[in-house]
C-alpha cells in the first residue's frame, strides 16, 4: 500500500482488463514473488517499479502490515509505504489500466467500510467494502486497507 505524502491519499491501480486473475478490479500494486526477490519487500519494490515505473529509491518502508486471505487462496503480505509525490510514474498499460487516489481521512474512517457476504460454490464468506469511494473497492484490498483505520476509544 502506497502513501501519497503531496496530497496525503492512499494510492490504488485498476487492473487491466485482459489480465487472467481479477480483471478490473481495482487493488494495490503488487504481485507475486519470484526468484531473485530477496525478500517480499523487494517483491513489492519490483512489481511497483513494473506497474507504474516508480523508482524504488523513491519510497520509503513505514511498516509491515498483518497478512490477508484472498478469495481464491492466496495470502497477500502487505506493507505501508510512503512516496513525497507519485508523479512522474507510467502506468504499464498491460496490467494497469488506470491509477487512482483515496484521501486518507476517508481511509482510515470506520464507518467507510461495511460488512458484505460472498456467497461462492455453495458457501458464504465474510469480507469488506469501501464505501466512500466511486469506484467499488472491497475484499482483500478493502480488508488490508481497514487495518489503518483509526478505533475511538
Amino acid at each position: 500500500m502506497l502513501h501519497e505524502q503531496a496530497t496525503n491519499s492512499l494510492v490504488l491501480t485498476q487492473r487491466s482488463m485482459h489480465l487472467r486473475e481479477h480483471p478490473g478490479e481495482i487493488c494495490f500494486p503488487g504481485g507475486r514473488w519470484e526468484a531473485g526477490d530477496t525478500d517480499l519487500w523487494s517483491t513489492a519494490l519490483r512489481e511497483l517499479q513494473e506497474e507504474l515505473g516508480i523508482n524504488p529509491e523513491r519510497v520509503r518502508l513505514l511498516k509491515e502490515l498483518a497478512p490477508e486471505h484472498t478469495l481464491r487462496g492466496h495470502k497477500i503480505y502487505p506493507w505501508l509505504a510512503t512516496i513525497s509525490r507519485l508523479d512522474p510514474y507510467t502506468a504499464n498499460e498491460n496490467e494497469v489500466t488506470s491509477v487512482l487516489t483515496i484521501p486518507m481521512n476517508e481511509v482510515i474512517t470506520h464507518s467507510n467500510y461495511k460488512r458484505v457476504v460472498v456467497t461462492r460454490y455453495g458457501f458464504s464468506v465474510v469480507t469488506s467494502q469501501f464505501t466512500a469511494s466511486d469506484h467499488f473497492v472491497w475484499g482483500a484490498t478493502a480488508r488490508i486497507m481497514k487495518q489503518l483505520c483509526i478505533t475511538k476509544g
